[in-house]
């Protein structure tokens, strides 16, 4: 019995889809910098989630692709990072006093801790004193948020 052209390119195209997929876990592909990381630790849920879908889809693949993450250690979080901080990189603060807090002063430092030229445009940045490293997230959250509401409202209006 041959199989129609139709039903061989539905064949072909899932082998062709499903195999490499298989060979590799979820953590492989969103966190290749994890590979061959210390196994043990706390288990990264967005990983772990994404493996259990392709469990409950496509069984074998499913297995394979758990098999391959927790081998490589990519289903770990990052030693001494849990949670959504695992995603952001550490930071370092930097002390500079009110009166010398300049544009230039803000590219200079960047600059020198980046390896990078930095220029900043005017209205392009705002920059806030913070009595303690911990809160830059929830102060960059919040501005980002209020920049969203401002690209939006000109957007919407403009």
């Amino acid at each position: 019995m041959r199989l129609s052209s139709n039903r061989r390119l539905f064949l072909l195209t899932a082998v062709t889809t499903v195999v490499p997929c298989s060979v590799m876990g979820c953590g492989t592909l969103l966190h290749p910098e994890r590979r061959g990381q210390q196994r043990g630790g706390r288990i990264d849920w967005r990983v772990a989630a994404l493996d259990g879908l392709g469990l409950l889809l496509f069984f074998i693949p499913g297995v394979i692709a758990f098999a391959v993450d927790f081998h490589q250690g990519t289903i770990y979080l990052p030693q001494g990072r849990s949670g959504i901080d695992a995603t952001r990189p550490e930071l370092l603060a930097v002390s500079v006093p009110a009166a010398e807090m300049s544009r230039e002063k803000l590219e200079q430092i960047a600059s020198e801790h980046t390896g990078r030229t930095v220029a900043l445009r005017e209205g392009s940045y705002e920059s806030q004193p913070l009595e303690r490293i911990e809160h830059f997230w929830t102060w960059r959250d919040r501005l980002q948020q209020r920049w969203q509401g401002l690209q939006i409202s000109t957007t919407v209006n403009g």
